[in-house]
């Protein structure tokens, strides 16, 4: 059965699950990027560029995005011409938590309903859906703290490894904890409740009000920091830059 990847916390995966797809984050750290050097600009981002080249080394085959940013934006169309996947989609999910950014998003999720639908060849299952709403714990104890942007697999292993206590990886994608909607209404009333729970989740750094993502590290049981940011991300260099002017707990950055 194919894997549906994705890379943002504000993808529906939920909806995805409920058209009977397979999903999982898309954790990619290549070796090289041979391939997407050769369709991308060399300035594009690391974390670009292992997108690329998973999709062109075969590896992903579904691939759902958000326009979180240019790199992905960019990334997509490069995608669109030389990828060879069997799914593509580009959500445009924009950057305020409320107001008409809600029926935006709704608007996003009932085309993507169609166009999985269609792909799969499957109808949604409403009770699938609801199913799928399971946030993994947060870690309990005194533990280290996997901060920023999005941190690869082998990365984080690394860092688990290293550290004399347990690890937590809340970086981008990772610290998803999506409430269930209210189970009432037409399936468009439906998806607009579910888009108020996508986008009223713990923000990421490229949403408008980002006040709420202090809970991430104003944490008793934090006894230590690992920052990863991500070439050109300013906005998780801006993060890290007012938790070293603010923060007393221990703090190592990773570009």
């Amino acid at each position: 059965m194919s894997v549906t990847h994705y890379i943002c916390k504000y993808t529906p995966v939920e909806l995805l699950r409920a058209f009977g797809g397979e999903v999982a984050i898309l954790n990619h750290m290549p070796d090289n990027f041979d391939l997407s050097d050769q369709v991308s600009h060399p300035n594009l981002c690391g974390f670009g560029k292992a997108l690329l080249e998973a999709c062109m080394e075969g590896q992903v085959k579904e691939l759902v995005l958000v326009n979180c940013c240019d790199t992905i934006r960019s990334a997509y169309d490069i995608l669109k011409e030389f990828g060879n996947l069997d799914f593509l989609y580009l959500l445009d999910i924009l950057h305020s938590q409320e107001g008409c950014s809600v029926q935006h998003a709704r608007d996003q999720l009932l085309a993507l309903a169609e166009a999985y639908g269609a792909y799969k060849g499957t109808q949604f299952d409403r009770a699938a859906f609801f199913a799928a709403f399971q946030s993994p714990p947060p870690v309990t104890g005194p533990h280290i703290a996997v901060l920023g942007a999005k941190m690869g697999s082998h990365l984080f292993s690394l860092v688990e490894e290293t550290m004399p206590l347990p690890v937590e990886n809340a970086t981008c994608a990772n610290n998803r904890r999506v409430a269930p909607p209210a189970d009432q209404g037409d399936f468009a009333a439906l998806m607009e409740d579910y888009a108020r729970c996508l986008l009223g989740q713990l923000p990421c750094m490229r949403m408008t009000d980002i006040a709420a993502r202090r809970t991430l590290y104003e944490n008793e049981h934090i006894r230590g920091i690992v920052y990863n940011t991500v070439k050109f991300c300013d906005n998780y260099g801006f993060e890290y830059a007012e938790l070293k002017a603010k923060s007393r707990i221990p703090l190592l950055k990773i570009e």
